[in-house]
């Protein structure tokens, strides 16, 4: 699977189990790391000390799990047709990222389920993965999506504005 394709923005009665979403490549920067410390008070040692992360495992800091969880969402891009996230299951921190690591994301359709006449509920098996290709992260993410193509156009047309031109 080589080619680019992370806008994940297909009603749920067009996806097939089987169907795969690739993300392009995002570094993982100093910055980012220190931001999401100061956004979320996470400022456990193993990502914001430098002296006490060279005495652990990894030898270095290393990137908070949940700022690659939440990395993900940028890099597959959920549209329209995703309507609310319903549920996150069997997540997995498998590797270490590190500052300076380029992270890409890959989904694929594991299940569907109709919840009723407009919506339903896929599941796709995510995994973050780095540059030399390891599976940094593992989950399987249930999206609440509309069902059909019908509904995602009418959505789309009654939220945005006319264009005048």
């Amino acid at each position: 699977m080589s080619v680019i394709n992370n806008s994940v923005n297909i009603p749920l009665d067009e996806l097939e189990v089987g169907h795969k979403f690739r993300s392009p490549g995002r570094t993982v920067t100093e910055s980012d790391v220190v931001m999401f410390c100061m956004f979320t008070g996470n400022w456990i040692e193993i990502h914001s000390n430098k002296e006490y992360a060279e005495k652990t495992r990894w030898g270095e800091r290393i990137v908070q799990g949940q700022l690659t969880f939440s990395l993900i969402s940028g890099l597959l891009q959920f549209g329209p047709a995703i309507q609310a996230n319903y549920g996150v299951d069997k997540m997995r921190f498998l590797n270490p990222v590190k500052i300076g690591d380029t992270i890409y994301a890959s989904a694929e359709v594991i299940a569907k389920k109709d919840k009723d006449e407009k919506f339903g509920v896929g599941t796709m098996l995510i995994q973050a993965y780095n540059q030399r290709g390891e599976v940094v992260q593992r989950s399987e993410w249930s999206l609440l999506m509309l069902r059909r193509r019908a509904d995602l156009d009418a959505l789309i047309a009654e939220a945005q504005p006319a264009l005048q031109v």
